[in-house]
């Protein structure tokens, strides 16, 4: 069978999403993990009860110790899986700082070229936010280290991305030069400086997150609430309000046409 018919429509992507987020979120409810859904799944959430309609993917973010044992307790429970795959640092050749748990049984392809692994769900650890004094120069360093990240991770033939920080070219050499696990390790270095006040009253992504748009107050990030997405019941923090404010501002307002934009992901179901 040609790869042409075993092409899967977007529904059938997110649906196989879906899944893998149902596994995921029972895996953690069984290992008593916490974790909630993030970004564009948690407006989804609060906005359509389900994905934003031109939105194909899912995110979702975990505290950096439920983030490092649910690696752990997958590895140990899960690894011989024969329909799900856990991506994360330093597992093979992949090349981000942040996991993802991945169907098997199907191969995706982003707008920029890549081809690696099946349809997935991101998964993000959540650090510990230092005073206010530090945190743009803190957030300005973690900017620049995703910059290179999306470099090595991008073939440059398919896409044209215009970095603001340093030039494209300089920064796929520099990724090149120094190699994708000096990079992961730059990555979470940097994580671990933010984790250094253990009395830090405030958390947010440091590896790939949305910047200072996202921090929120731990106590109330750590109140979990139920929210529907697609028929199914999913964990949201209690500061949601706040949290997608930060995000997107009016986030009840729909965007303007021109600002619908996902990650063109197209899949195939493999034999």
């Amino acid at each position: 069978m040609s790869q042409e018919k075993k092409t899967l429509s977007s529904e059938k992507i997110k649906k196989i999403e879906l899944n893998l987020l149902i596994e995921f979120g029972n895996f953690c409810r069984k290992y008593n993990l916490y974790y909630t859904l993030a970004g564009g799944t948690l407006l989804g959430a609060i906005r359509h009860q389900g994905f934003i309609p031109w939105d194909d993917d899912i995110d979702v973010i975990m505290p950096r110790k439920s983030y490092n044992l649910f690696i752990e307790m997958w590895d140990k429970n899960k690894e011989s899986s024969n329909s799900l795959k856990l991506l994360y640092p330093g597992k093979e050749e992949y090349s981000y700082p942040f996991a993802k748990l991945c169907d098997r049984k199907t191969i995706a392809k982003m707008t920029d070229g890549t081809t690696k692994h099946g349809i997935w769900i991101d998964i993000f650890p959540l650090d510990n936010i230092p005073d206010k004094n530090s945190i743009n120069k803190l957030f300005k360093k973690a900017r620049i280290l995703r910059a290179v990240a999306i470099s090595m991770n991008t073939d440059f033939k398919h896409v044209k991305i215009d970095y603001k920080l340093i030039p494209k070219l300089g920064l796929k050499i520099f990724s090149l030069a120094i190699g994708k696990k000096n990079v992961l390790h730059l990555i979470e270095k940097n994580a671990e400086s933010f984790n250094k006040n253990k009395e830090s009253h405030y958390i947010g992504g440091v590896v790939w997150g949305y910047g200072i748009g996202e921090i929120m107050k731990k106590s109330d990030y750590l109140k979990p609430v139920k929210v529907a997405f697609e028929g199914h019941e999913f964990v949201a923090p209690s500061c949601w309000k706040s949290y997608l404010s930060g995000l997107y501002g009016d986030y009840m307002k729909l965007p303007p046409v021109k600002d619908r934009k996902n990650h063109s992901i197209k899949a195939w179901k493999l034999d």
